[in-house]
């Protein structure tokens, strides 16, 4: 690793300190009060001004009160407040992987959470979301999400060893019962399947597969999106022990315990459905399984919603 790259990564985690520093102040105004915003999911489009490193995502997406997302490289969160178009985030924390490439994805990762935490209003209009700073420039501009990334010439989608459209190879399905009552335990069968006529190799990473270690699936209730209360795991770098094979047509199934992460304390209809793991891999062989956080990269896993009533 370069001293570059150090440097870098040694900069984010100050950034880090200063940012919970920055979030521990007291805010006038109840979470979450910008009616345009729980629920809402947004892909980045513009950085000042600029458009992303090619094959590069940044994510934000709001609950009532909490803010998630990817950075490009690493994944954060943090509550926020909202009142008319004023727009406060606090309590930032993401993880801590040292991505090297594409190039310059910790410069501009480093660039979207020093903006983000400088964020003092915002506006949706014509489907955009764009976030202005103390000054009122406009600083950064979302569409919404569900866009691909672009994929960078010369390589793969799934990283290194994946197959050419790993998203068209992968499929998931998820059942749960109809109806529960209030307390009960929130079991959901998760399947991946592989569809291609070529065994893989899929790492676990945020998925079922693993277990509910993260907030990998998308619960709302009433169309708001709740926010995932569960265990968060500290990934090191993959290893062979994180993958899972499929043969041709195969699958691989786990049940979790949805209630263990997510509040379904409250009646009502709440729809489910598998968030796409925002880093993992495909392998046809040992030799092309990851071995570092660089070959890793979000693929799409399609899944259709199930609801599940609490009464």
């Amino acid at each position: 690793m370069s001293i570059k790259r150090v440097a870098l990564i040694g900069a984010i985690l100050v950034l880090a300190a200063l940012l919970a520093a920055c979030g521990s102040a007291e805010s006038d105004q109840p979470p979450g009060e910008g009616a345009a915003l729980p629920g809402t999911e947004w892909a980045l489009t513009s950085l000042n001004g600029e458009a992303l490193i090619e094959g590069t995502q940044i994510t934000l997406a709001f609950s009532t009160a909490s803010v998630e997302g990817s950075a490009g490289c690493n994944t954060y969160g943090g509550t926020y407040t909202a009142s008319g178009d004023s727009l406060r985030l606090s309590d930032l924390y993401w993880t801590e992987m040292g991505c090297m490439e594409p190039e310059g994805i910790l410069e501009q990762e480093l660039a979207y959470l020093n903006v983000l935490n400088a964020v003092a209003s915002y506006r949706v209009d014509a489907g955009q979301l764009e976030l202005y700073d103390e000054a009122g420039t406009l600083t950064l501009v979302f569409g919404p999400r569900g866009a691909e990334p672009p994929a960078q010439s010369g390589t793969e989608p799934g990283g290194s060893g994946s197959s050419a459209s790993p998203d068209s190879l992968l499929v998931a399905t998820i059942q749960a019962p109809e109806s529960l009552p209030a307390g009960a335990a929130v079991n959901v069968e998760f399947t991946l399947t592989n569809t291609s006529p070529e065994g893989l190799f899929v790492l676990n990473w945020f998925t079922p597969l693993e277990g509910l270690a993260g907030d990998i699936f998308r619960v709302q209730l009433d169309g708001v999106t709740l926010p995932y209360q569960g265990i968060q795991v500290k990934r090191g770098v993959p290893t062979s022990e994180g993958y899972v094979w499929l043969d041709p047509g195969g699958s691989a199934s786990a049940e979790v315990d949805l209630a263990e992460g997510y509040d379904f304390s409250q009646p009502g209809r709440y729809t489910i459905q598998f968030r796409s793991p925002r880093l993992s891999h495909t392998a046809k062989t040992l030799e092309e399984q990851a071995s570092s956080f660089d070959e890793l990269a979000m693929i799409q896993i399609p899944s259709d919603p199930v609801t599940v009533t609490i009464r």
